[in-house]
């Protein structure tokens, strides 16, 4: 049953239809939870009913269903837009954006498999319309809009499976605090950060856009032409200018332009005009016709050291210009349309059917090379998220059982912020290297501290009133005699005497590169956080971040991500930094993340990490529980 009718009217029609064994409803009808007050006590008390009678609910705030299989032709929609079939399918929340997408879809002549926008998604939820999908052999790329995402672990199993098929590509709304407040009242159950969402995404292997344009625009490409094998560009153009530009958007984005093998230059030489350039990328010059086309175009296809084909086109009124659009298509199917092909023709009208040459054979078309290089890199960044989800989780050899004991004992000193005294021995678990400390409350155990740990030192309150120990003045440095010891001692207990603190004694480790080591645990999942740390982290704000558990090599991408990476390979006269530490430090955390659902927070900073070989260590830690 379709119900588009007055919301307070809704009640008594499930009712109605459970009595006559419906099982399935669409509700179009708007006015529930997404307006806060009665309309959520509406759509509860409509979702009561449905769970007597055991109807299924699609909605309610919903646009509802379309199918384009003329086997099926189904249409549940309040849309009127006609349906033509294609190997995109759509899922958005927002009725609206589902309907932008599938406008600008058919505006480029493409069609649709599946089309649905389930509004509040009380019932039947996103990942089930997703696996249904998935499953579907005529959706070739899937299209989805989320604005709110709830049980987000059924969610990342649903969709990882899914990504190991097809590619998902995707738009998130409510990234800022002004649109989480509308989007808050429309819908609910926001998550807290759009940092969590881009961590969510990456981890089941969704392609995350930021324009419904691009994501559009890469659709197409997807549904029509095969996946790249790797990231070697070859690019053909009969216009310089726009070919640089090609050139340099491919490079800027990491895609590569590798060298034609001397087959493929012979070939160039031979078919090509003797003003063209037979390099990548291939010159065919403003007066190239059928024939230069089709040598070039066989070229990039059937060059080993080409893994994608960009086109640049122009049409010139003194050259065949639909010969050039029929060499292309025809060498294209001639290689078995093993690689992909993207094209970008700059025309006017007067060419339409030379434009057409190149679309209707199933070869995406833009009107400019930077469209078409992003189109590149994200077809060539879904075939590398393929991959890298294939590799294996390595478990760290840890002493579980210790580390749950020092949980619960944490747990029934209070909880919160533990002390530094659990907190370094949860470090020692896990096999994560710390600066010597000892915790004391009097002179004589300061004293004893000092002999064992040796000069230099630094003494740091300890108490959990005191958050931010720096700004309060509760760490002092550079102690380096008994005398100065003392002296400092007293004046921190003197300082924070209302709080009764005790005092961590610590090595003082020479000067390192500073970084931070993070987790923080957001409903069940843990994001762990790796950057540039000591007191202007949140300055600097060089942060890369990931769900666990995740692999060796994604720690090590997380690295290699930040900005401030060339400093830790070494500059000028330094040294390069001792990374394999810094990454056994992450993969040591993000295991503890996952071994201890207890913990919610985790603070490593600074984290200080030496010369080659020389080790990480941890200085000042802070975990909560």
């Amino acid at each position: 049953v379709n119900i588009c009718i007055r919301n307070t009217y809704v009640p008594q029609t499930m009712e109605e239809c459970g009595k006559k064994g419906v099982k399935f409803a669409i509700i179009h009808s708007g006015g529930f939870r997404e307006v806060g007050g009665e309309g959520a006590r509406l759509e509860d008390e409509v979702m009561e009913i449905a769970g007597k009678y055991g109807i299924r609910v699609y909605g309610p705030n919903s646009q509802g269903v379309m199918n384009s299989d003329p086997a099926v032709n189904l249409y549940a929609n309040f849309t009127f837009t006609p349906m033509v079939p294609g190997g995109v399918s759509i899922l958005a929340q927002s009725g609206g954006v589902a309907e932008v997408l599938n406008l600008n879809l058919r505006e480029r002549g493409m069609g649709f498999s599946k089309y649905a926008s389930n509004g509040n998604a009380r019932d039947v939820s996103i990942p089930e319309i997703l696996e249904y999908f998935g499953q579907d052999e005529k959706t070739k790329v899937i299209l989805l809009h989320v604005e709110s995402m709830k049980d987000t672990a059924p969610f990342i199993e649903t969709v990882a499976k899914i990504t190991a098929r097809k590619p998902i590509l995707a738009v998130k709304s409510g990234k800022t605090k002004e649109a989480s407040k509308a989007i808050s009242s429309h819908t609910g159950s926001l998550m807290e950060e759009d940092t969590l969402s881009d961590a969510i995404f990456e981890k089941c292997g969704i392609l995350r856009f930021h324009s419904m344009e691009e994501m559009v625009d890469t659709a197409i490409a997807f549904a029509t032409q095969p996946l790249p094998q790797g990231s070697r560009v070859g690019i053909m153009t009969n216009a310089g200018g726009p070919g640089i530009i090609a050139v340099d958007e491919c490079v800027q984005r990491g895609l590569l332009l590798p060298e034609l093998t001397a087959e493929s230059k012979a070939k160039l030489v031979a078919g090509l005009p003797r003003e063209a350039y037979c390099e990548n990328p291939i010159d065919t010059a403003a007066t190239a016709g059928p024939e230069a086309f089709a040598a070039a175009t066989e070229a990039l296809l059937t060059d080993p050291n080409v893994d994608a084909v960009l086109v640049n086109m122009v049409t010139p009124f003194f050259v065949d210009s639909p010969g050039n659009a029929q060499a292309i298509v025809d060498q294209w199917a001639k290689s078995g349309k093993q690689k992909p092909v993207v094209a970008v023709v700059m025309t006017n009208e007067h060419w339409a059917s030379t434009l057409a040459t190149v679309k209707d054979a199933g070869i995406p078309t833009y009107a400019f090379p930077e469209t078409a290089a992003n189109v590149l890199e994200q077809m060539v960044k879904y075939t590398t998220m393929r991959q890298q989800a294939a590799e294996e989780v390595v478990r760290c050899d840890v002493d579980l059982q210790r580390a749950q004991a020092v949980v619960r004992e944490a747990q029934e000193a209070g909880g919160g912020f533990i002390a530094p005294r659990f907190a370094f021995e949860l470090l020692d678990c896990y096999g994560i290297p710390a600066a010597g400390y000892r915790s004391v409350g009097d002179e004589a155990e300061l004293l004893a501290a000092a002999t064992e740990l040796g000069y230099p030192l630094v003494l740091k309150v300890e108490s959990k009133q005191v958050v931010h120990r720096t700004d309060s003045g509760g760490v002092l440095l550079n102690i380096n005699t008994q005398d100065e010891l003392v002296t400092a001692f007293g004046n921190l207990m003197n300082k924070f005497s209302e709080f009764q603190p005790r005092v961590t004694v610590q090595q003082q480790l020479p000067v390192g590169k500073e970084m931070i080591v993070g987790a923080k645990r957001e409903g069940q999942l843990p994001l762990i956080a790796v950057g540039f740390g000591g007191i202007y982290v949140e300055v600097l704000k060089d942060v890369s971040f990931a769900l666990a558990p995740f692999s060796p090599g994604k720690a090590e991408r997380m690295v290699k991500s930040l900005k401030g990476y060339p400093l830790l390979r070494g500059v000028r006269s330094e040294n390069p930094s001792d990374v394999a530490s810094l990454l056994a430090v992450v993969s040591r955390v993000q295991q503890m993340f996952v071994d201890l659902p207890e913990l919610k927070e985790l603070d490593l900073n600074p984290l200080l990490v030496y010369e080659q070989s020389k080790g990480s260590f941890v200085v000042d830690a802070r975990i909560k529980v």
